[in-house]
């Protein structure tokens, strides 16, 4: 049995295991870890075959190759070894390049479809899955798949985004139409005009009006975004107005109130200097604690009331110029439900 670039590692635990590399065009690729020698050994001797054998084989002989392996060599080595023989290029995700595409394989059954352009960012960049939700990671942070793409989070197949070919694994740029690109707008035939209607989300849907460009529904959810906010943040103002003017201002000085008369009722009773002198400690002690207890209330009641405050999303328009912006903005009505939603804000 040939060993070569089979080596002996240990476990933590002390066992021994097996790890398999091969060196092609100046460049060191682990295959892995094995069980056996022999099942390293048979790995090596496959990877050596793909990038030097006489036989170019593709993604679909994989299953041939390795039906009578215990220990096969993993698929996504397998397409990594294919693509670095036919490009010279060597890249740390499975990833196989027909012409003008390349093929991203999820696992052996899934394989996205990208145009060639973008070859450069996802051999850098691992995709994920997770449920339905496609992924990757960009400088720590998890970036979905579809947004690279100009979907939006929560929009919907077949109504916000459609992909022409019936395939939704298919990611080329030709395949991918966005319907609905910004934010509570929504596309709606009425009649055979195309009219575009708007709805923003508060405590339910609440239909902020409906409009004839797409431009105009855009800015419609900004300036319907703008209002909700204005009017929370002048609810929020007056009610920690209010709690600062009634219910902080009673306690304190109710509190005050009765420390003084009981004060004024011990002096009577005793007249003794020692006496006055640690009752007085006595109700300063008593004072502060009502001032950390009506703090700590204060700060229990704005948190809450800060909690009413949300930020909505904002819709970046392109091809626009601020002037133009502002024009449509100061046209814009609002539905009269939308307009009787701000009233009682």
């Amino acid at each position: 049995m040939n060993t070569t670039g089979v080596f002996l590692a240990k476990k933590k635990d002390g066992s021994d295991y097996f790890r398999a590399s091969v060196t092609y065009k100046e460049k060191h690729i682990s295959l892995g870890s094995f069980k056996t020698k022999e099942s390293a050994g048979a790995a090596y001797a496959l990877a050596d075959r793909i990038l030097r054998g006489a036989v170019e084989y593709c993604p679909e002989d994989y299953e041939k190759c390795t039906l009578t392996e215990k220990e096969p060599l993993g698929f996504d080595k397998w397409i990594m070894l294919l693509t670095l023989r036919k490009t010279g290029m060597y890249c740390k995700n499975p990833i196989y390049l027909f012409g003008k595409y390349f093929v991203y394989y999820l696992d052996r059954n899934i394989e996205l479809k990208f145009d060639a352009d973008e070859l450069f960012f996802f051999r850098n960049h691992k995709i994920q899955k997770r449920g339905g939700h496609l992924f990757y990671t960009d400088f720590g942070m998890q970036c979905s798949l579809l947004a690279r793409y100009g979907v939006r989070s929560f929009s919907v197949e077949g109504r916000d985004y459609i992909f022409k070919n019936g395939d939704n694994k298919d990611f080329r740029f030709g395949n991918l139409l966005v319907i609905n690109k910004y934010y509570g707008v929504y596309e709606k035939d009425i009649h055979g005009r195309k009219k575009y209607e708007v709805k923003i989300h508060v405590a339910g849907t609440v239909s902020v009006g409906s409009y004839s460009s797409e431009v105009e529904a855009a800015v419609a959810y900004n300036k319907a975004a703008d209002c909700l906010e204005e009017g929370v943040r002048r609810r929020k103002r007056v009610d920690i107005l209010n709690i600062n003017s009634t219910d902080i201002e009673n306690k304190i000085l109710g509190n005050e109130k009765s420390e003084d008369t009981n004060c004024m009722f011990h002096e009577e009773v005793s007249q003794t200097k020692s006496d006055d002198m640690s009752r007085k400690n006595e109700h300063c002690q008593d004072a502060e604690n009502i001032r950390l207890s009506v703090s700590h209330d204060h700060k229990k009641e704005t948190k809450k009331h800060l909690k009413r405050y949300r930020k909505w999303h904002r819709n970046y328009i392109e091809n626009i110029t601020q002037r133009e912006y502002i024009d449509i903005y100061e046209k814009i009505k609002f539905s009269k439900s939308f307009k009787k939603y701000l009233v009682k804000m």
